[in-house]
């Protein structure tokens, strides 16, 4: 047992000790020689304890328990022979561990993990932590396990791994640990395979090429035994391009192989090596890419083939590959949309894409530089359901209508069946749901001047909703979230009739019913066709869906026919809701405009270059161009025929006219048409941009680092951009970064836990104000982890940590335990025990100079509690403790005298002036006494 401090600087404060003491020894003495003494001593306790107590005075005792940690290869180069190995070993060694001494467990791969704290337990089975095995990172395990040791007694690492380390360096923590004196042992494992061991060790392919060219893509193996196998690759379209045999022998060898020509785009390649028996298959597959530039791809999404045939002819005729879609088989992936140079959306309705394709294809035009051509027709632009958008945000127009189309104030009655029928299910939600959807989809497009009412029926009306302004579209949305099913067939005459009452107290210039009934359940037909007639000359409209097919269907049908408006038939109750949308479109703007006209040149555009006379159209689609956007052709009263802009890195077109034979049958028939319609689609290429944004990516160990370097147009770094990644792998999975700048007009990012795989990398570069000013694309390769192409583990790493450190190679199991060269003894620091001693001092040493207790005062007491004997001992030494009887006069011996004193009856008895000077010393003395001050 010693004692030692945290802080020993503190100790020269004992040099008040001395002071201390010169002023207690050299002040007047006012009290007994024995307490003064005594107080003395007491006071020199309380300035050591505090001494001791800043000082961080600590008792250490002597070392004696030993903490052992394991560290456990858990990566996947370790093969599971050896892992067993390696947990036997630890098994052994716990069971052999002395009674006092502790060992924890930590498992590592990618991460260091704990397996167990430091305990005496002695049992062990199989680890239950597992890491990410695809590397070997020895010093976070050394780390971690530094960490766990306590601060006392012997301690010591035990690391078992094939020091196949590929993240972190060992060496570094191995100094740490020397440092402090812990020796760390090892137990090597190997980090051969259980058996055959084929794999391939890299592939080279260049990078970029020409179209058209054959690309010779190599390929380097290896095996631990020789072996025969297959050799295959799969091309950009997944599809086999290559099967060879293989004769693979423990020297490295390369095959190539040459590559069939390359479409243009991004091209992955993946290479496979199948040998039978193979124990380990995680290195059996690598990929790699080329990204080949050269004839233009333009991908045409149509709903019906002959809206697009014009423009494909044209486009095939100047040789530029075209590519005709569905909406519904529109690329599902940025990687395989960026494939193409150019998208054109061709009188295709919003309803037909998911949300997350809409999306895709505006951050194809701005992020990825691609173009996008819309053209119109009745179900493209606004009516198509194209507006609020992000398709509608990349387009150099905007769905509104110019101000002196826009209708006058609409007032909209929706008739709904809530009849039993339409309880009916679709995917789950009852048709009522979807109907009802549609109407909220109406009130969420009113206007604030429109006016809307639905009025629920079956039998007899429901709870009506309305009439409400366009102001007050929220109130008529939650009153359509309370309407509920009803029982009976519709009665369509009543309702109706009471729809019409409704319409007729209107005062909106323009009114419209809409019906939505069941095409099996509208009873109550006699008379209602008549009303409807009467409501159509009163200038109301009707339009009537139908859910389904029936015997009702004719009618509803007629019924439209009759109130001027048209008829909806669908089988799907899920299409009812975009059906009312694209309908309350129309009657609120009417978006198509009809009728012959010439188109006029409002300012030069490339697409026109070359041509000097235009055909005529017949018929177009209102829109609204943007400020920014460059209006090329305009109709003779100024609406827009067709506007470019710049989106971020991309540029978009809008043709408002279509390209069939509805409207532009004079145009599509035009010599000079071909000719057009190329000039339109090169101006929507993406742009170059190599002078002023180059990538560059290369491996750095288990890292991928992605490098931009960008320039101004006259040939200066470009600084201070912000400068975003997207890499795509070929799972479509996007890893997004922002890269730092390292050096003017540099840009770097180190990319770790990263899968393996060639990945597709897009770069934007904005400058301040958000805008992008440059950008380019294209590919990275990360290679296969290191974990797995390894034959052997590093046993040389492993002896260098354990020389480092002191500590043994191959170890016994009972060796671990034992003490190393340095510890550190149990320290448990005493400060504030030397506190607590001091100020319980501080009253002991003020009572023995303050505080005096009479004898009398203690016998007192003692008789109280009964303790009578003890109180008579201390009675006779009243006088002596109190110093009392000393003080006072003995008694006289003799008669006291007789003192007549002669007064007067007025004049009172005074004491003489000795007398009382006499009395007062006496008093004087005896309070001396009674405060011992009188008993040196």
């Amino acid at each position: 047992m010693g004692v030692s401090f945290l802080y020993p600087e503190a100790l020269w404060l004992g040099c008040v000790l001395p002071l201390v003491w010169g002023v207690a020894l050299l002040a007047p003495a006012h009290i007994a020689a024995w307490r003064r003494w005594l107080s003395l001593v007491v006071r020199t306790i309380i300035v050591l304890a505090l001494i001791g107590a800043l000082a961080g005075a600590q008792l250490v005792q002597p070392p004696g328990i030993t903490t052992t940690i394991f560290l456990l290869d858990g990566s996947d180069s370790v093969a599971a022979s050896q892992r067993a190995r390696a947990e036997a070993f630890i098994a052994r060694a716990l069971a052999v561990m002395p009674p006092d001494d502790r060992a924890g467990i930590i498992v590592f791969g990618r991460e260091a993990l704990v397996e167990r704290f430091p305990a005496p337990e002695r049992t062990f089975g199989a680890p239950v932590t597992r890491p990410f095995g695809s590397a070997t990172n020895i010093a976070d395990a050394l780390q971690l396990g530094l960490t766990l040791l306590p601060a006392e007694g012997h301690r010591r690492l035990v690391l078992l791994s094939d020091g196949g380390e590929n993240r972190g360096t060992a060496r570094l923590i191995a100094q740490d640990a020397a440092a402090q004196g812990i020796p760390i042992d090892v137990a090597p494992l190997t980090g051969s395979a259980d058996g055959l061991d084929a794999q391939i060790i890299g592939v080279t392919l260049p990078s970029t090429a020409r179209e058209g060219q054959r690309l010779p893509l190599r390929i380097d193996l290896e095996s631990n035994t020789s072996v025969a196998g297959r050799l295959m690759v799969t091309g950009p379209d997944r599809t086999t391009v290559a099967t060879i045999p293989v004769e693979i022998g423990t020297d490295r060898q390369t095959v190539e192989i040459l590559l069939p020509e390359a479409p243009a785009g991004f091209n992955r390649y993946t290479a496979y090596l199948e040998v039978p028996n193979d124990a380990r298959t995680q290195n059996n597959a690598i990929e790699t890419f080329s990204y080949v530039r050269g004839t233009p791809r333009v991908l045409l999404v149509a709903q019906a083939p002959d809206d697009a045939i014009s423009l494909e002819r044209a486009l095939r005729a100047a040789r530029i590959e075209v590519t005709v879609v569905s909406p519904a088989s529109i690329p599902a992936t940025f990687g395989e949309l960026i494939r193409y140079d150019a998208i054109a959306l061709i009188n295709v309705p919003r309803a037909l894409f998911s949300n997350e394709t809409v999306q895709r294809i505006a951050a194809y035009v701005r992020d990825f530089g691609g173009g996008l051509l819309m053209v119109g027709g009745p179900q493209s632009f606004g009516p198509g359901g194209w507006r609020g958008t992000p398709v509608e945000a990349a387009l150099p127009v905007t769905m509104d209508i110019p101000e002196r189309q826009r209708q006058p104030p609409v007032s909209i009655v929706v008739v709904i069946d809530i009849s039993g029928s339409m309880a009916a299910t679709e995917d789950g939600i009852p048709k009522l749901s979807l109907a009802l959807e549609g109407a909220r989809r109406i009130a969420a497009l009113l206007r604030d001047e429109d006016e809307l009412t639905v009025i629920p029926f079956d039998d007899r009306p429901g709870v009506i909703v309305g009439p409400l302004p366009g102001s007050r579209r929220d109130v008529a949305i939650e009153q359509l979230n309370q309407v509920r099913l009803g029982g009976s067939g519709i009665n369509i005459h009543d309702a109706l009739r009471v729809a019409a009452r409704y319409t007729r107290a209107s005062e909106r210039p323009v009114r419209h019913i809409i019906t939505i009934t069941d095409g099996n359940d509208t009873t109550q037909q006699e008379g209602a066709l008549d009303i409807v007639r009467s409501l159509h000359d009163e200038g109301v409209t009707l339009t009537s869906v139908a859910i389904g097919q029936g015997d009702h269907v004719p009618f509803i049908r007629d019924m439209a026919a009759v109130g001027g408006g048209r008829t909806f038939l669908t089988e799907r109750a899920a299409d009812v809701p975009d059906l009312l949308t694209g309908e309350t479109q129309t009657i609120m703007t009417p978006y198509i405009v009809e009728g012959s006209l010439t188109p006029q040149q409002a300012m030069p555009h490339p697409s026109l270059r070359g041509i000097d006379a235009l055909p005529k159209l017949y018929g177009y689609v209102l829109t609204t161009p943007r400020e920014t956007a460059q209006t090329t052709l305009v109709a003779p009263d100024g609406d827009v025929l067709l506007a470019g802009w710049q989106y971020g890195l991309g540029r978009s077109l809008a043709w408002t006219s279509d390209l069939s034979g509805r409207w532009a049958k004079e145009w599509v028939a035009w010599d000079a048409f071909p000719h057009f319609s190329v000039q339109l689609v090169t101006w929507l290429l993406p742009q170059q941009t190599g002078d002023t944004l180059t990538i560059a990516t290369h491996a750095v160990g288990d890292a991928l680092v992605v490098e931009a370097i960008t320039r101004t147009p006259d040939g200066a770094p470009h600084i201070g951009l912000n400068v975003e990644s997207r890499l795509i792998a070929a799972d479509g999975a996007t890893v997004e970064t922002t890269l730092r700048e390292v050096g003017p007009g540099q840009y770097r990012i180190s990319l770790d836990n990263l899968p393996a795989g060639a990945y597709l990398v897009q770069i934007v570069a904005r400058d301040g104000q958000g805008r992008a000013v440059a950008g380019a694309t294209g590919g990275a390769a990360m290679p296969l982890s290191a974990e797995y192409r390894r034959q052997a583990g590093d046993r040389y790493l492993l002896e260098e940590i354990a020389h480092i450190t002191g500590g043994r190679i191959d170890p016994q199991p009972h060796q671990v335990f034992e003490p190393g060269r340095a510890a550190r003894g149990m320290a448990r620091e005493i400060g504030l025990p030397l506190l607590w001693l001091a100020l319980v001092l501080l009253p002991l040493d003020i009572a023995l100079r303050r505080v005096f207790i009479r004898h009398a005062s203690i016998a007192a007491a003692l008789r109280h509690i009964g303790l009578r004997a003890l109180a008579r001992r201390l009675e006779p030494q009243e006088a002596l403790d109190t110093g009392v009887a000393s003080s006072l006069p003995s008694p006289p011996t003799t008669p006291p005298r007789t003192i007549t004193v002669n007064r007067s009856p007025a004049s009172p008895l005074v004491p003489s002036a000795n007398e009382l000077e006499r009395l007062r010393a006496a008093q004087e003395a005896a309070r001396r006494r009674l405060r011992g001050e009188d008993e040196e």
